[in-house]
């Protein structure tokens, strides 16, 4: 009952926070964007089991696929294929992490959203320079890759004491039974 509530409130939040990011005003001095939908879906994988946290993975790959998705020449630059699999395998990684660290913690979520977007990022970079070329990054693209994996490190923190109050955030909450260290 717990889970699906969780994984309902992710799911109606997840435009929120597509509509949110694209409002928000750009950094500045390169006019990076700051991404809120890997802060949301690190904090879903890391809040929900493995098979909701997997089908929300793949609901959040084809939210950001279709973000994604531009036509030049007549021809997609991205599928959905490439943002599926990501999201799947950042699900993956995230539910071991969690497991390795016998729970959810602010610290792996804080991290996970800042790693996850720098690669999201990253990936997004290499695979435009493969599709148009040119991948040769200037300092402009550094900065706009750099900045939303920083500001998804500060920004993640508030999501997580926001919402922690819908799932057992304290590792002794989770921790097996006949281990007392």
């Amino acid at each position: 009952m717990r889970t699906g509530l969780i994984l309902l409130i992710l799911l109606l939040l997840l435009p929120v926070t597509v509509v949110l990011q694209d409002l928000l005003p750009a950094v500045p001095p390169v006019h990076a964007r700051i991404q809120l939908l890997p802060v949301l879906f690190c904090f879903g994988v890391l809040a929900l089991p493995l098979l909701p946290a997997l089908w929300f993975a793949l609901v959040t790959a084809v939210v950001q696929g279709l973000l994604l998705l531009q036509i030049q020449s007549g021809a997609a630059d991205f599928g959905l294929t490439i943002p599926v699999v990501f999201f799947l395998l950042w699900a993956i990684v995230l539910q071991m992490a969690g497991e390795a660290t016998q729970g959810m913690r602010w610290e792996l979520h804080a991290i996970g959203s800042a790693v996850m977007t720098l690669t999201l990022l990253s990936g997004e970079f290499l695979m435009l320079g493969f599709t148009r070329g040119g991948l040769l990054p200037d300092m402009n693209a550094v900065l706009r890759i750099a900045i939303p994996a920083g500001a998804a490190l500060l920004v993640s923190p508030l999501l997580y004491f926001l919402m922690g109050s819908l799932v057992p955030v304290s590792p002794q909450a989770q921790k097996p039974p006949g281990i007392d260290r």
